[in-house]
């Protein structure tokens, strides 16, 4: 990331019984600039129907973030991840999906705003290179099914602490009051919606990274619990939030191997259903030259009876070269079988099956 100094008085609290005081700090705010732009070519070949076989995206993320330092020994500032979305009319609009307002200092970190919950930003996921193998969200591509755990990479409104690093162990502490519910939304209403099911969401997590000489380890473990709306969750017919995971890696001169474990319970299901995921993978980086191969499954058990149970399996192997001081070169190759789409489809077929290729150019800066 680039550094721009910014030498100008911040304000950084307004306070007072009677009438409000303008508190600032003499200390100047660091803004640090960067991201990364990633140029896709793909290439599909599965059982959608009326889908073509190509497709060409440009996806970029930049980075922003303001720091400063009081007397006293707080480190404070904002950070935010700014994306292209695409809107109706096929033209970007820039949006941030990560921005939240941060307090840290010998005690820990707290994290007020659109921010992960604890239990995502500690996951560990099976090792990949690149592009990312079978854990790549290509959903875009090829269907809406998941490889994830339910609540994996949200950005919903939340209160998050994080604990000092003591010996390489870490743990946390998030609250999301409402499900689905980012930014500027106003989400008080009590009546469930498709995007907002679930309310008074609690996270905890924990991690744990050290070496050992050649060897580094690391494990990531937590779980978020929540309540359900009224209306449909009323009635019994929605599943109850309780979703947790585990992972660990385990990396010895430039090989690493390591797994993901997810139980999402119920939620986001008809009460009484049941998934499960688990990944697995293997990575070797040598020199500019990266590798690897991963593997992922879900399980989703229906309770209805005459409701098929599926079965979503991804088979992965990529490449990656640094061609360049923030430049590289990323190629990935997926076999897929989603039993879960069973809409959409070529005639004759009940499930998607198929293979799809991505070749990616991407700049870090």
């Amino acid at each position: 990331m680039k550094k721009i100094l910014l030498a100008t008085t911040a304000l950084v609290l307004a306070a007072g019984a009677a009438s409000a005081q303008q508190v600032t700090t003499k200390a100047p705010f660091t803004v640090t600039l960067g991201g990364s732009v990633r140029s896709d070519f793909i290439l599909v070949n599965d059982d959608r129907a009326n889908a073509q076989s190509r497709e060409a995206r440009m996806d970029y993320r930049l980075h922003i973030k303001a720091e400063a330092k009081a007397e006293n020994g707080l480190t404070y500032g904002f950070d935010a991840r700014l994306r292209n979305n695409q809107n109706g009319v096929g033209q970007d609009v820039v949006g941030a999906d990560r921005k939240f307002v941060y307090l840290s200092g010998s005690w820990g970190k707290i994290e007020l705003g659109d921010t992960l919950a604890v239990d995502s930003n500690f996951e560990v996921q099976a090792p990949s290179v690149g592009i990312g193998q079978a854990d790549y969200a290509f959903g875009i591509d090829t269907g809406n099914y998941s490889y994830y755990h339910a609540n994996e990479g949200e950005f919903d409104t939340k209160l998050v602490y994080y604990t000092p690093v003591f010996s390489g162990f870490q743990a946390g502490i998030s609250y999301t009051p409402e499900q689905g519910s980012a930014g500027r939304d106003n989400a008080r209403s009590k009546i469930a919606k498709s995007s907002n099911l679930y309310r008074d969401l609690v996270s905890v997590g924990a991690t744990y990274n050290k070496s050992f000489g050649d060897v580094a380890l690391a494990i990531g473990a937590g779980g978020q619990w929540g309540s359900k709306k009224d209306s449909i969750a009323a009635q019994g017919v929605t599943g109850d939030y309780a979703v947790w995971h585990l992972g660990a890696t385990l990396g010895y001169k430039g090989f690493t191997f390591g797994g993901h474990y997810f139980d999402n319970g119920d939620a986001f299901l008809a009460k009484g259903d049941d998934q499960i995921g688990w990944q697995l993978g293997l990575t070797y980086e040598t020199g500019n030259w990266a590798v690897g191969a991963n593997y992922a499954r879900v399980d989703t058990d229906y309770a209805r009876r005459g409701r098929k149970d599926d079965t979503d399996t991804a088979y992965g192997l990529g490449v990656a070269y640094q061609l360049a001081a923030g430049l590289s070169l990323q190629a990935d190759v997926i076999k897929f079988d989603a039993e879960s789409q069973t809409t959409g489809l070529k005639a004759g077929k009940s499930k998607n099956d198929g293979t799809l290729f991505t070749f990616r150019t991407r700049v870090d800066f």
